[in-house]
């Protein structure tokens, strides 16, 4: 493969990262595009002067998404407030784990062991553990996942429209 060839290539890869079109839809974009270099090939053009033609791969994909604009993915406006809910979440979780790392030799242990007895009669061990959940740290846990995957689920919605 020659060094133009390679230059095309990435030229072609770099257009077609930047759609924001449906897998299908982007692959007959794609096919299309690629039949467009194929032709100024033919009429005689260099690569160099299709690339010069077409302009950068952020112009070309430009050109191509407000052509295809009624197939393009929507965006969601609640996807940054589920980013905003696992930032915050993260940060309490943070300066909760900071707090008590600091802290930890003040803080006693979560449980107790008293021992009721002695040398001439039975003994007993008591264990006192704490019963039911630490909700300081779980609630954080679960809007921080939440948040996490709300703003990675709602990238990309639907199309607007199905060809």
């Amino acid at each position: 493969m020659t060094e133009t060839e390679k230059k095309m290539k990435r030229y072609i890869n770099a257009v077609e990262r930047r759609l924001n079109l449906p897998r299908e839809i982007k692959a007959r974009v794609m096919s299309d595009f690629l039949s467009a270099i194929s032709a100024r090939r033919e009429a005689g053009l260099t690569d160099e002067e299709i690339l010069r033609e077409l302009g950068s791969p952020k112009a070309a994909a430009a050109e191509l998404n407000e052509q295809m604009k009624d197939f393009a993915y929507r965006k969601s406006p609640w996807r940054f407030a589920f980013l905003a809910l696992a930032v915050v979440s993260g940060l309490c979780l943070l300066s909760y784990y900071l707090i008590f790392w600091y802290v930890s030799d003040s803080i006693p242990l979560n449980g107790s062991v008293g021992i009721i007895g002695g040398a001439d009669g039975p003994t007993s061990i008591f264990v006192a553990t704490p019963i039911g959940v630490n909700w300081d740290q779980v609630l954080p846990s679960i809007f921080l996942v939440v948040g996490l995957l709300g703003f990675f689920l709602l990238r990309r919605l639907r199309p607007k429209k199905q060809p």
